[in-house]
């Protein structure tokens, strides 16, 4: 960035480039002074302009929000990609599109304002993300580019009367009824722990689809308001 000694000393070099020029012009017989007043016009004006703008040429190129994202659509055009994909969103092309077939007709993504709302296979992939990683809403929203708000909106589809109906089935069929897990909702994931080798008794009940054998170990979670218990 220059500083402003050197500033000055460029626009006097400018102006004595433009004396030099202008004299030419003069002893050119088709040129009268007010060409060159007009041409000096001109020139300051320009020079006012650089001055004064950051950029000379508008930014015309508009990204679309998604973050890393946008590297979905990407995997979607090489079939090679689609395990990418997979592994990104836990769905394979073919299942998220049928989920978007599903959905996006339903009325929760039509608010009929001037702002529309974010697409909806932005609003899905995000949701996928999310529910595929230990992720906070922070985090979540570098990555993906949407704020923190629109994240939850995202991912906040059950009205509080739906989510007691929910809750009020599991305490029917659980018998847990209160405690601080109610308001949460419990998740479970699992792991294979590999053996060395097969059992000896009932070898085959630990075969698992991976093609060894192994006991499989799950991890439940209830995530409250303001907490994390995992056991």
């Amino acid at each position: 960035m220059s500083t402003p000694i050197q500033r000055d000393k460029t626009i006097k070099m400018y102006f004595l480039y433009m004396a030099i020029r202008n004299f030419g012009l003069l002893e050119d017989s088709t040129t009268d002074i007010d060409e060159i007043l007009e041409q000096l016009r001109f020139d300051l004006a320009v020079l006012r302009m650089v001055q004064q703008t950051r950029y000379l040429n508008g930014r015309h190129h508009k990204h679309s929000k998604g973050g890393i994202l946008d590297l979905a659509w990407e995997f979607v055009e090489n079939p090679k990609d689609h395990p990418r994909f997979t592994q990104m969103l836990r769905v394979s092309p073919f299942m998220f599109n049928t989920i978007i077939s599903l959905i996006e007709d339903h009325s929760v993504f039509q608010n009929h304002s001037n702002n529309p709302q974010t697409p909806v296979r932005l609003q899905l992939a995000t949701v996928l993300y999310r529910m595929g990683r230990s992720i906070s809403l922070n985090d979540l929203s570098i990555t993906t580019g949407f704020s923190i708000g629109s994240i939850e909106n995202f991912t906040r589809r059950l009205t509080p009367e739906e989510k007691e109906v929910e809750k009020q089935w599991i305490d029917q069929r659980t018998g847990w009824t209160g405690g601080l897990w109610r308001e949460g909702w419990l998740m479970y994931d699992g792991t294979i722990v590999v053996l060395h080798e097969k059992p000896v008794w009932n070898g085959s009940g630990y075969f698992t689809r991976k093609s060894n054998y192994g006991l499989n170990a799950q991890v439940s979670s209830t995530v409250g308001r303001n907490q994390l218990i995992a056991y």
